[in-house]
This record gives structure tokens, C-alpha cells and sequence, in this order.
């Protein structure tokens, strides 16, 4: 009984949180649309929007090779306020982390106008750099480690925005905006069968799991190709058609970049019925998962990571 009632309360508030937000937009006047909201937010400061994840992960057996994105500066100048942007990293050793080192400037020079009047520019760094920065030889890391990169966007008014700390964007902000990504470290994979086996879940924002439920992943390349696995939602405690919807993840072999979407709707009962897509990075030599989906009529960029077991 109990766990039918958790069932009909997160139901019904996704359900009413819908019905909620479809009112709001529909009662608000001309003046207080989404847009005017928008642009608000950036005039009170500056935000960077991923255009996209150009690498995600670095390369274990080849320094010279970059983690990659390419950003877009927006503010109320139209990009002018920034000055400079640092990039900062930590290293994940074994699941813990080092101290925070600054590992590149990049002056506001190396922005160009992009498309939409707002300055561009690709951010990279290559392993090289990384280690050089951070004091890492080989031996001292593994194909497990990792790295967790964070940017800070200086204006020239003196403000800085970042991830945390006054001022921040938060992550899942309009224009997507984290200033924070993690890169793992990349090995070759010859087909999708490392993502097969049991998951633990380490982090699911949209809230179906509350951490540390195990699912299982599968790999069945004769049905859904050679470097596709799915996430079955066989123990998501929430979902009607558990038994029958899933994640399809389908990898980059290239780049450990993944795109992700369900074979049919998802129903959670009461009318709430969403489709779900997303994208992320996968680690290819440790097998973990780092989605960020999106759940169509309601939530976007909802982080759902998975460690292998």
C-alpha cells in the first residue's frame, strides 16, 4: 500500500506541475513572457551556452588529443562584457578528488560572432595540458579516473559567473548553461558489449530513483546495432509500461558521445504520458553513463548517472 501511494503522490505532481506551468504561461500578459524573462536574466549578468561537446572524454592513450566545446557568451552587451574566461580542473583519482587547479585563460579575443550575433569560441585542452597543469605523470592515473572541469566567464565590470559561489548560473538554466563538465577518459571500443551488466544509480534528478537502485543495462546488437545499448525501465517504480519501454543509448564510437531516446512513451499514469531524449558521454573504459534527458512537456537537462557494478 505504501508504495502504490508514493506512486499516486509523484503521479499526480508531475501530472499537476504540468497542468500548472500550461496555465501560468497561458494567464501571463504580453510583458511577462518566457523571452521578457530571458533576457532579464542575462542583462543581470552573462551565461554560456553549450553549442556542443566537440569531445567529451580524453583520450588515455594519446596526450596530444583535447577535450572539446564549443560555447556561446550571451549577455546584455551581446557577449562585450566578457573579458576572459578560465578554465579550471580537478582530478578524480578513485573516486576522489584532488585540489582545483586553473589549467588555461582564454582572453574574450578568441571569440568570434556566431550566427546569432552572440562571440563563439571553441574551449579546449589537450591531456597534455591537463597534466602539465595539475603536476600528473604517467603512472599517476588510470583509464578509472577522471576529470571535472569547471569554467568562470569574467566580465568587465569585475563580476565573475561560474557554477558555484555568488553570482552563479545555476545548472539547467534557459540557455543551458552548466559552466561544468566532467571528462572521463576515452579507450577504443570495438562494439557496445562493455555497457552490458548491472548499473548502480548515482544520481537520477527527474527523481524516479532515489540513488543507489541497481538497473540492468543490455546489449542486443542484432536488434538495435553494434554500438547501441539499452536501460530497461523494468525496476523504474513509477512507470506504467515498465515492462515495455526503455532507453535506447546510442555511442559515438569516435568520441564517447551519446544520444539517448525512448523506444515509446513513457506513461506515468493520470493522463502524464512523456516522451524522453537526451544526450551525454559514456565512459569507455569504465563503462559508466552520464545522461542528461529531457522529458517533453516538462523537465529539460535532467542529469541520470549510472556506475557499473
Amino acid at each position: 500500500m505504501k508504495n502504490f501511494n508514493v506512486k499516486i503522490m509523484k503521479n499526480t505532481w508531475k501530472y499537476t506541475a504540468v497542468s500548472m506551468v500550461m496555465l501560468l504561461l497561458a494567464a501571463c500578459s504580453s510583458d511577462d513572457k518566457l523571452v521578457d524573462e530571458v533576457e532579464a536574466t542575462v542583462a543581470r549578468g552573462l551565461v554560456l551556452r553549450t553549442v556542443s561537446i566537440n569531445s567529451g572524454t580524453f583520450d588515455f592513450f594519446d596526450t596530444s588529443k583535447a577535450w572539446s566545446v564549443t560555447l556561446e557568451a550571451q549577455d546584455a552587451e551581446n557577449g562585450d562584457l566578457l573579458t576572459e574566461l578560465d578554465v579550471l580542473m580537478t582530478f578524480i583519482n578513485d573516486g576522489e578528488p584532488g585540489s582545483e587547479t586553473l589549467v588555461k585563460t582564454i582572453p574574450a579575443s578568441s571569440f568570434s560572432e556566431g550566427p546569432f550575433g552572440y562571440p563563439r569560441a571553441e574551449v579546449s585542452a589537450t591531456l597534455t595540458e591537463v597534466l602539465s597543469a595539475l603536476g600528473l605523470q604517467e603512472g599517476d592515473y588510470d583509464s578509472a579516473d577522471s576529470f571535472s572541469i569547471r569554467l568562470v566567464a569574467k566580465l568587465s565590470d569585475g563580476r565573475e559567473f561560474t557554477n558555484r559561489g555568488k553570482g552563479t548560473v545555476l545548472n539547467g538554466s534557459f540557455f543551458n548553461s552548466p559552466f561544468a563538465y566532467s571528462a572521463q577518459f576515452f579507450c577504443a571500443l570495438s562494439d557496445a558489449s562493455l555497457f552490458e551488466g548491472e548499473y548502480m544509480v548515482v544520481a537520477d534528478a527527474w527523481a524516479d530513483y532515489g540513488g543507489g537502485e541497481v538497473v540492468q543495462a543490455e546489449f542486443l546488437p542484432s536488434e538495435d546495432g553494434d554500438f547501441t545499448f539499452r536501460l530497461p525501465n523494468t525496476v523504474r517504480p513509477f512507470v506504467v509500461n515498465k515492462d515495455s519501454s526503455y532507453l535506447i543509448v546510442t555511442i559515438d564510437a569516435t568520441t564517447g558521445n551519446v544520444t539517448v531516446s525512448s523506444n515509446e512513451p513513457w506513461d506515468y499514469g493520470g493522463g502524464f504520458i512523456t516522451t524522453v531524449t537526451g544526450d551525454g558521454t559514456i565512459g569507455t573504459c569504465t563503462g559508466d553513463i552520464n545522461l542528461s534527458l529531457d522529458f517533453s512537456g516538462s523537465s529539460q537537462n535532467q542529469a541520470f548517472i549510472l556506475s557499473k557494478i
